[in-house]
């Protein structure tokens, strides 16, 4: 449901104005702060419950977390911690008469001209917004360019204050020549943390909403949802807004990345930060955790735009943040309580899975009986040679016959397999074979998708080259047949699960059944899709016991964002290939980015998919990701739809013989990290977790991103470079033993170990054996 703009839920109460109170009323603005406090008197009595206290100069308002202090004129607001530590306080630099704005998402991605931002109190940009999105390609819905133009004014000092429950209401003066005003309220929140809301009046005119606060010199930021571009993102510049597709230049690299000003994590079409699931939420090893509530288009400006400052922005003329002060761990567990958690699986959806995909776009396109034999042949070879295998996926369910499908099922049962299936969030005509054509009929003959301004269907060209539209999750009717789909799938057929497909593909200018239109769907549309998913799930699993298992692609934050409904994410399509934008070099970037918030049950495609532009996974690839998977959450295989399915077999008896080691390592390791994942539906803490998070006080623990820690007592390093032979190895402070070796090591240190082809250089904390 829509919640109601912050304007809407404001009650202004009418009081008696007394003599003193016109006398103030006719100072000066010097004196208004006084008079303000003679206003204030009664509502400072009210406030006492709440620890709110009301000075002339300060307001302070005081939790079991923290406080929050409040400067009238000139207007600062400052957070501390319960060990009354400051741990954020806004930035002031004052604007002058004719202040410039500028946000400028560069068209392919480029990233040299800098924003130019104000970092003041509450300021906001008088302008324009423009934001041009595709129709078609693999990248529908990303935009072209977005452009946020204009003047910038701030809020300068608080000329009125009132008690609200659990906090306070400010009106504040601004240096707006045309006399806007912003209200702002500050109250004790979920979770531990302090939420301020902030509206600009008149908001006609307002193209975003700032904050501004002051960058601490250690300080380093942690979260974000699935970045590719950094594990600390000070100094970057985060667009919050969901992008599908995007991919590492390939060949063309050479070029393309210094260009671009972005270097080897240039990702085309939308830039080095684009996401195809997003969070809003970061933890700071300044000593809080921070979440914007808003699934508006946004933007974090971390030390870019100013090396002394950091900003928080969203389009329109409203705005409402939490700031959570704590330590890492209690940050992480908020942030994660807030947003939600991924569920517990069943222990063999943790894999060995592999995945029969569909062939499209090729010469070579799988038709029902090339898939139904392709399935055939993966089960014998699974019998022939013993292989490991917990889950099976086979993703062209839709174009067998029913009764195909649930015999595979039964055959995957027998044998102990988990059986998965494949849906997604449009339906569409098009050659991707996972879907049959009366389902797109069928949706747009009953209304059950999205629609443009007149009313029609809002029609996209799918990324598989067909004609597609959305299901409109706000239509009760649409929901009803979702779920109908859903239990057919779990129910009827008797599957343990499925690949939840898309969600990106969400215009602007859509129009939805509650009413509302794209500029705020197109962030949270996932979340209300796997919402829908869940909700069917959970009936299914109270009346049967059974664990059901789905992993999804795009995803948002919120109070209770995607996270909060989905079994586990996978990164999307990754190129197949060793970049550091999108292929291997990616991967641990993006896991460690996402599981900070909550969003912790990373599930790779293990020899990547896209591969148009790059060409399939060769053995050592293919090799090398499959290691890279065995300490990670899932061990999926999953690659290529052009160039075909490579199963751990194609490439011959001795990668077969390399991917079965990495698969029994998973194995070994899987009872830990289904223990960590049970702890983390009660921490927070994720079972991956950057080495920040264990050695916050590291500068190189804190930046680390080709390493990552499983629970407290192990550190993982996989190979991500091609023809590597050796594995350079930063080990924080203690002592650690490289296990396929045992020597044992002292960190902080920078450490080379031995890093054959057929190996996962990891570590134990000498004393501990977690596996």
């Amino acid at each position: 449901m829509m919640r109601p703009s912050f304007l809407a839920t404001l009650r202004p109460k009418i009081r008696s104005t007394r003599w003193s109170l016109l006398l103030c009323a006719s100072l000066l603005p010097f004196a208004l702060s006084s008079c303000n406090s003679e206003k204030e008197t009664a509502a400072s009595r009210q406030a006492a419950a709440s620890q709110l206290v009301m000075g002339e100069q300060m307001l302070t308002l005081k939790s079991a977390s923290g406080r929050v202090e409040i400067d009238r004129n000139p207007l600062q607001v400052r957070f501390f911690n319960a060990q009354n530590a400051l741990v954020l306080k806004q930035a002031s630099s004052p604007a002058g008469p004719l202040q410039p704005g500028l946000v400028l998402d560069q068209p392919a991605g480029g990233n040299l001209i800098p924003d130019q931002l104000l970092h003041a109190p509450f300021s906001f940009l008088l302008g324009a917004s423009v934001s041009p999105q595709l129709r078609a390609t693999p990248w529908v819905g990303n935009y072209i360019t977005q452009a946020l133009v204009g003047v910038q004014f701030h809020g300068t000092q608080v000329t009125a204050a009132k008690a609200i429950p659990r906090g306070v209401e400010l009106t504040i003066a601004t240096n707006d020549p045309t006399g806007r005003v912003i209200t702002a309220r500050i109250v004790e929140d979920e979770a531990s943390s302090f939420a301020v809301s902030v509206s600009v009046t008149p908001s006609a005119g307002v193209a975003f909403i700032a904050d501004s606060f002051v960058l601490k010199a250690d300080e380093s930021f942690h979260g974000f949802g699935g970045r590719h571009n950094a594990v600390n993102q000070r100094g970057k510049s985060l667009t919050n807004f969901i992008q599908a597709q995007n991919v590492g230049a390939g060949p063309a690299a050479p070029v393309a990345d210094p260009l671009s000003g972005s270097g080897n994590s240039f990702m085309f079409p939308s830039g080095e930060d684009s996401a195809y699931y997003i969070s809003t939420a970061f933890a700071s090893t300044g000593g809080y955790g921070f979440f914007l509530d808003s699934t508006k288009p946004s933007r974090y400006n971390l030390g870019a735009a100013n090396p002394n400052a950091w900003q928080v922005n969203t389009l329109g003329a409203e705005m409402t943040y939490l700031v959570i002060p704590g330590s890492l761990p209690s940050i992480v567990k908020s942030l994660s309580s807030i947003q939600g958690r991924h569920r517990v699986p069943d222990p063999a959806d943790l894999g060995p899975t592999l995945s029969r995909a569909v062939r499209v776009l090729s010469a070579e396109a799988d038709t029902a009986e090339t898939y139904e034999a392709k399935i055939r042949d993966d089960l014998k070879r699974i019998d022939a040679d013993k292989l490991p295998i917990k889950g099976y996926v086979f993703e062209g369910w839709e174009i067998l016959p029913r009764e195909t499908s649930r015999e595979i099922i039964q055959t995957l049962h027998k044998r102990g397999i988990r059986a998965y299936l494949y849906i997604r969030n449009y339906v569409g005509i098009d050659p991707a074979n996972t879907e049959r054509q009366e389902t797109f009929v069928e949706a747009i003959t009953n209304r059950y998708v999205t629609t443009d301004r007149l009313g029609l269907p809002y029609l996209f060209g799918t990324p598989f080259g067909g004609l597609g539209a959305a299901i409109d999750f706000t239509n009760p009717e649409a929901v009803k047949w979702w779920q109908g789909r859903i239990r057919e799938m779990v129910l009827d057929l008797s599957a343990d699960g499925f690949m939840q497909d898309f969600g990106e593909h969400i215009a602007l200018d859509m129009h939805f059944h509650d009413g509302s239109t794209g500029e705020t769907m197109h962030n949270h549309y996932p979340t209300l899709f796997h919402k829908t998913t869940r909700e069917v799930l959970d009936e299914v699993e109270k009346k049967t016991g059974r664990k059901v298992f789905f992993w999804t692609r795009a995803g948002y934050s919120g109070r209770k964002g995607s996270s909060a409904y989905e079994s586990a994410n996978f990164p999307g399509d990754e190129t197949s290939d060793w970049s550091r934008a999108s292929g291997i070099a990616s991967l641990t970037t993006d896991m460690l980015s996402r599981s900070a918030t909550g969003s912790y049950g990373f599930n790779t495609d293990i020899g990547g998919y896209f591969d148009y532009h790059v060409g399939a996974a060769d053995a050592e690839l293919f090799t090398r990701w499959s290691f890279w998977a065995a300490l990670s959450p899932v061990f999926r295989v999953h690659n290529s739809s052009s160039n075909g399915v490579r199963m751990p077999w194609f490439y011959g008896d001795q990668t077969l013989a390399h991917w079965r080691k990495a698969a029994d390592l998973h194995l070994a390791a899987a009872p830990l990290i289904m223990r960590l994942w049970k702890e983390a539906q009660e921490t927070g803490i994720p079972p991956t977790r950057g080495l920040w998070f264990h050695y916050p006080d590291d500068a190189r623990a804190r930046s680390e991103d080709q390493q990552w820690m499983l629970g407290p007592d192990v550190i993982v390093a996989p190979v991500v470079t091609q023809g590597a032979v050796t594995r350079k190895v930063y080990l924080p402070k203690g002592c650690w033993q490289h296990v396929e070796t045992s020597r044992e090591f002292k960190g902080p240190a920078d450490v080379t170990v031995p890093a054959p082809l057929n190996s996962l250089p990891y570590f134990f904390k000498c004393g501990t054996k977690p596996f």
